[in-house]
Formats: C-alpha cells, sequence, structure tokens
C-alpha cells in the first residue's frame, strides 16, 4: 500500500511539473513575439539563473550586491501632480562581466497612484505613473544615466545617454502589453526590456524568472556590457505590472 501511494505521489508531481513547465512556456512565447525577429533569430542569447542572495547570473554576467530600499519619500522624478499615494524605490548592484570588468549601477524611481484607481481596478489594469533615473559606471569610469518614464499598463520609454546630456547610446522602452488586429490588446504575462539603435533592435530581455535575453552580433565590447547592465536595471526595479 505504502508503495502504491508513493508511486501515486511521484506521477502527481510529475504532472504538476508538466503543468508548470508548460505555463511557463507559454508566457515566455506570449512575450517572446514582441521582440524584434530578427534579434531573436540572430542575436546572441544569454540565460538567467539564481545568484548568491538577490544576485542573478546572466550568461557570463553575474549580478551581485544588490541592494533595494524602499519608502514613502524620496526624489521627485514624475512631473508634478495633484497629491497622490506614490512610492520611492533605491536600486544598487554591481555586474562582473567578462575579463573581470565590474560595473556600478545606482537606481531610483518613483511610483505614483493612478489618477482613477477604482477604474484602473475594474479593468483589471494598473495605471501608476513610474519614473526612473540611473546612474551606471564602466570599469573605465565612463558613466551613463539611464531615464524611463511611463504608466505601468501601457509600458515605459526612454534614453540611455553618456552623462547628463552626452551622445545617446539607446533608445530604451519596456513593453507590457501586445497589440492585436482590429485595436485589440492585451497585457503581456511578462514584461519586456528592449533597447534600440538608430530604430534598430540592439538588445532584449525578458524582465522575470528563468531570465533571457538577447543582445544583436554586431554589439560588442563596451557596449554590450552597457546593454546587459541596462535591463539588469530594468529587471530589478518595479517597472511591470506583476511587481504590484
Amino acid at each position: 500500500m505504502t508503495s502504491l501511494r508513493a508511486a501515486v505521489d511521484t506521477i502527481l508531481a510529475a504532472l504538476v511539473g508538466v503543468v508548470v513547465t508548460g505555463g511557463c512556456a507559454l508566457e515566455q512565447k506570449m512575450s517572446l513575439e514582441v521582440i524584434d525577429a530578427p534579434l531573436r533569430a540572430r542575436g546572441i542569447e544569454l540565460k538567467g539563473s539564481d545568484g548568491p542572495g538577490e544576485g542573478l547570473r546572466l550568461g557570463p554576467y553575474e549580478v551581485s550586491h544588490v541592494e533595494r530600499e524602499r519608502s514613502q519619500r524620496g526624489t521627485e522624478l514624475l512631473p508634478r501632480a495633484l497629491p497622490r499615494p506614490a512610492s520611492y524605490h533605491r536600486l544598487r548592484f554591481e555586474v562582473l562581466a567578462p575579463e573581470q570588468r565590474r560595473w556600478h549601477a545606482q537606481c531610483e524611481a518613483q511610483r505614483r497612484q493612478a489618477r482613477n484607481p477604482d477604474l484602473a481596478g475594474e479593468l483589471d489594469e494598473s495605471h501608476d505613473e513610474v519614473a526612473l533615473l540611473c546612474q551606471l559606471q564602466g570599469p573605465d569610469d565612463d558613466r551613463w544615466v539611464l531615464r524611463l518614464s511611463g504608466n505601468i499598463g501601457r509600458g515605459l520609454s526612454g534614453e540611455l545617454r553618456a552623462g547628463e546630456a552626452g551622445a545617446l547610446a539607446f533608445e530604451a522602452e519596456v513593453i507590457v502589453r501586445r497589440s492585436f488586429v482590429r485595436g485589440v490588446d492585451r497585457e503581456l504575462p511578462i514584461a519586456v526590456a528592449q533597447l534600440r539603435r538608430k530604430k534598430m533592435a540592439a538588445a532584449a530581455m525578458l524582465l522575470a524568472a528563468p531570465e533571457r535575453a538577447w543582445l544583436a552580433p554586431g554589439l560588442a565590447g563596451p557596449d554590450r556590457e552597457l546593454a546587459v547592465v541596462a535591463m539588469v536595471a530594468l529587471r530589478l526595479l518595479p517597472v511591470a505590472h506583476s511587481e504590484l
């Protein structure tokens, strides 16, 4: 009797594993479809795994020393508006790239409640406003600034530049919805970060575990590292509906 029960438990566990794996695969498939097709087809894919503490590994890149803080007061990154509940987030982390090249990131984000949270709740959508600012420092002491803003339910957009107002490195976006025919759109199960250069997709990443990222073959050296660090920042910040 005991052996029969053990066998049944083993079968049930296997079935649950199949269902969970299938669910994850389906969720990823829906989100993958919004990533630029040539990038997925020809790009260099990096797969994520857990690292020590809150860190993670993304291919040969190791994310460590992750520090996160949430408070009710902080830097005002959003335009002034009538008083609404808001939260402020701070993030620090390091990325160790190949050849022992170390990057440092320091980010701030402001998240403010939607103008009409009751309506958003009825629609099962979040329309919280978000703005973020990240200071990224490379191993050669180069400094970069990542800025994005937008609506949690509709997506974020912004830029990654050298210094405060230097040369544009990438246009950045967080995609949270997919548009279908006849004006129908649907929330993605996994948000997607995508970086573009001269209108061409240069890098993309699924913003949930298990992380997957793609880098354009022509993206090399510090530019490749910079893209990874920027996408990791978007992964660790509360910029997706699922992180409510």
